[in-house]
């Protein structure tokens, strides 16, 4: 017996250094690869005051904000599954980040969190994760729509942002009736024999009533409007100057434009770059700050966590009893 446990400690720190590993290497190899990251450190270093200082320091913190608001949403999540303490809630959402870091649209979050799951609430664990994303997408949709409005009205309006608009609305309107009416895709599996097999790991979706629903778009709402401020400091770090206060217009529609454009987070460093200088040029010609703003917010918000997310991998879950 004691064996056994040594065997299955040593398997499970063995698979936890390789993925460790892996992910490091993978890491640091596509920061490598990103040019503009040096460029972009060389412009926030410049003209260095304590203002710079102290705006700096409050990205950081409320960078811990951001992803601490994720770990209760996923704490709160799991309540009726497998409730989880804050800081097993918050390695496993970082150990979530650093994998889905080298994976499409961020796909591997999933994965990366249902690690820490007992085997029995693994896929169940997807399903909650879905919940807790299509959240997170549907707040960043709604302040997608609001700074749509303002661009169209007050900066430039085009048929393309006019199309975007719709879809954006239509959208929106399509996920938030999802959201609040999970019991009809319970319903679905249902209805047809080949999905009934997952219906006892979706089952649990019946347990989010409106009013959880509710506090869960809060969490993702209070995300959200971290992220935004973390991005507006950083523009008025690299800017010198505060922005007006329309920037945020330009910063939710940067946000939701980059949302809903799939590629590789590692990789997109060129379209949040892009979507910067196109949507917040109307506050600002310097596109050398936009696009370094852009790129500190990536490495600041996502790079950092997902590295520190490396080293909590060792407490996945391997075996059943553990």
């Amino acid at each position: 017996m004691v064996l056994n446990k040594n065997i299955k400690k040593i398997i499970k720190l063995t698979l936890g250094l390789i993925l460790f590993v892996w992910l490091s290497y993978s890491l640091y190899h596509q920061i490598q690869a990103q040019k503009d990251l040096q460029s972009a450190l060389d412009h926030l270093f410049t003209d260095w005051n304590t203002t710079k200082v102290f705006l700096l320091i409050l990205v950081f913190v409320l960078m811990l904000a951001n992803w601490s608001i994720e770990s209760l949403k996923w704490q709160m999540l799991m309540k009726h599954t497998e409730p989880i303490k804050f800081l097993k809630a918050f390695q496993s959402v970082l150990t979530g980040l650093a994998v889905s870091i080298i994976t499409p649209n961020r796909v591997g979050e999933y994965l990366g969190r249902i690690l820490y799951l007992k085997n029995t609430n693994k896929l169940k664990g997807i399903s909650i994760t879905i919940i807790g994303s299509f959240a997170q997408i549907l707040v960043t949709g709604f302040f997608g729509i609001l700074g749509l409005i303002f661009f169209v009205t007050q900066v430039k309006s085009s048929t393309e942002l006019y199309l975007l608009l719709i879809f954006s609305i239509v959208t929106s309107a399509l996920m938030a009736f999802l959201l609040f009416n999970l019991s009809l895709l319970v319903r679905f599996c249902e209805r047809y024999h080949f999905l009934r097999k997952i219906k006892i790991y979706i089952e649990v979706i019946k347990r989010y009533d409106n009013k959880l629903l509710w506090k869960l778009i809060a969490y993702a709402a209070s995300r959200y409007i971290v992220y935004s401020l973390q991005f507006y400091l950083l523009l008025r770090i690299t800017h010198g100057f505060f922005l007006p206060l329309s920037a945020f217009g330009g910063i939710w529609l940067n946000f939701w434009v980059i949302a809903v454009v799939p590629s590789f987070v590692i990789a997109d460093i060129g379209v949040r770059g892009a979507t910067a200088i196109k949507f917040l040029s109307f506050a600002s010609t310097n596109f050398v700050a936009l696009l370094s703003s852009s790129i500190l917010l990536w490495f600041i918000n996502l790079i950092l966590p997902a590295l520190i997310g490396c080293f909590f991998v060792y407490r996945i879950k391997v075996f059943e009893d553990e």
